[in-house]
C-alpha cells in the first residue's frame, strides 16, 4: 500500500531510544562525597534513588508495553512516524524530569517540580495511545486477522495510562507524596500480561 512500510526500523530505533533513556537516569543520580559517613550520605539522598528506581521501571513497563502494540501494528506510514517520535520526545525527558523532581524533594518547588514530572509523563502516555489509536482507524497499518474485539480491549487498557497519570497530576497540585499512589498502580497493572489478551484466547478456546 502506498507509502506504508515495515515497522522494522521505528521499533529498533525505538528499543535505542528507551535504552539511553533508562541509562541516561543513573547519570541524575549523586555520588556520595568522600570522607564522610557513606550510609548517612546515601540516605540523605534516598529521593534521587527513589525517583530513578520509579522512572527506570516505568520505561521498562513501557518498553514491555510498546513491544507488545507492535505484535499488531506491522506497518507504518509517515503520520504514525510523527505521533511515535513525539511519544520518544517525551520519553527521553524522563532523565530531566526526574533530576527536577529528585533535587526539589522536600524544598519549596517540590510542588512545581512534581507538576512538570507528571505533565511529562501524561504527554508521553498520551502520544503512546494516539500511536494506537491512529493505527487501528487506519486501513492497512494492523496485522489482517487481528480480532476487532482485542483491538477494542486493548484501546481501553491503554488509556488507563494517561488518565492514571493524569489523576496523579491532580493529587501532586494538594499533595506530591501522595501522587506516587496512582503511577504504582499503574506500573503494577501494565507489568502484568495483558488481561484483554487472556480473555480474547479464553473465548477462542470455548
Amino acid at each position: 500500500m502506498y507509502n506504508h512500510r515495515p515497522t522494522d526500523r521505528l521499533e529498533y530505533f525505538s528499543d535505542a531510544v528507551l535504552a539511553i533513556a533508562a541509562t541516561l537516569l543513573a547519570t541524575e543520580l549523586p555520588k556520595p562525597d568522600g570522607g564522610t559517613d557513606l550510609l548517612a550520605e546515601i540516605f540523605k539522598n534516598w529521593p534521587h534513588y527513589a525517583a530513578f528506581a520509579a522512572s527506570f521501571l516505568f520505561i521498562c513497563v513501557a518498553w514491555s508495553n510498546h513491544h507488545n502494540m507492535f505484535i499488531y501494528i506491522k506497518r507504518t506510514d509517515q503520520y504514525l512516524l510523527i505521533l511515535h517520535i513525539l511519544f520518544l520526545m517525551f520519553v527521553t525527558l524522563q532523565s530531566f524530569t526526574t533530576g527536577l523532581l529528585a533535587r526539589h524533594a522536600g524544598r519549596p518547588d517540590e510542588r512545581t517540580a512534581a507538576l512538570i514530572y507528571h505533565t511529562t509523563l501524561v504527554l508521553m502516555t498520551l502520544f503512546y495511545n494516539c500511536v494506537w489509536w491512529y493505527a487501528t482507524r487506519k486501513k492497512g497499518l494492523l496485522e489482517e486477522d487481528t480480532d476487532p474485539r482485542l483491538i477494542k480491549l486493548l484501546t481501553k487498557e491503554y488509556a488507563i495510562a494517561p488518565v492514571l497519570h493524569l489523576a496523579a497530576l491532580i493529587i501532586a497540585i494538594w499533595n506530591v507524596p501522595l501522587s506516587i499512589i496512582p503511577i504504582m498502580l499503574l506500573y503494577i497493572y501494565f507489568a502484568l500480561p495483558r488481561f484483554s489478551e487472556r480473555k480474547i484466547m479464553e473465548r477462542k478456546r470455548r
